[in-house]
């Protein structure tokens, strides 16, 4: 007889197993997390403010490239100001090659929520005939024992619950036409 310690991948008894659309979630999660740690950025970045956000988004890198051209013309404006040309070429540097990078993330994003949502929609019109088809089930006599299961669904659905009509409000009472204005007395000039 030979003594095995358990396998830590295996979970407890009595704890439910990952699926393998968590664990494949899981391990996809882990590969982006670490391409964002790759990514160049200070070392402790303070969070940019929504102003901060528009004036970066609203000012195109052209007009950075040409203020970095001008502080290399006009050497005393640029000395005056403390430019860093350097800094502005990598910075228009980084947002060239980044730029590509950012499309095709959200390119991926967009095609994964298009799978789930293609996978989820399969799902739902499945679980719609299942209802439809439970309806009508729960009416004869051999459906009483799965009313409730009905029913809840019928609450996970969360499908508004139709409304009596309300009766509309009486018009409020007439009021007498109005009388028309007597003709202006006033003198009138020739």
């Amino acid at each position: 007889m030979s003594s095995s310690s358990p396998n830590p991948d295996t979970p407890a008894t009595g704890t439910p197993a990952a699926s393998p659309q968590t664990l494949d979630a899981q391990e996809r999660i882990a590969r982006l997390r670490a391409i964002a740690d790759d990514l160049p950025d200070e070392a402790s970045p303070k969070p940019l403010t929504t102003s901060e956000r528009q004036l970066a988004s609203r000012t195109s890198i052209v007009f950075v490239e040409k203020a970095a051209v001008f502080a290399e013309a006009a050497p005393n404006i640029g000395v005056a100001l403390s430019v860093d040309t350097a800094a502005l070429r990598d910075a228009i540097a980084s947002d060239l090659a980044t730029g590509g990078v950012v499309d095709e993330t959200r390119t991926l994003t967009s095609r994964m929520e298009a799978a789930n949502t293609r996978k989820k929609l399969k799902a739902v019109k499945v679980a719609r005939d299942i209802y439809r088809v439970a309806k009508s089930y729960v009416a004869t006599d051999l459906g009483n024992a799965v009313k409730p299961h009905v029913d809840e669904m019928k609450r996970a659905l969360g499908k508004p619950q139709k409304r009596k009509k309300v009766a509309p409000a009486e018009p409020p009472a007439s009021t007498p036409p109005a009388t028309p204005k007597p003709p202006d007395s006033s003198p009138q000039q020739k």
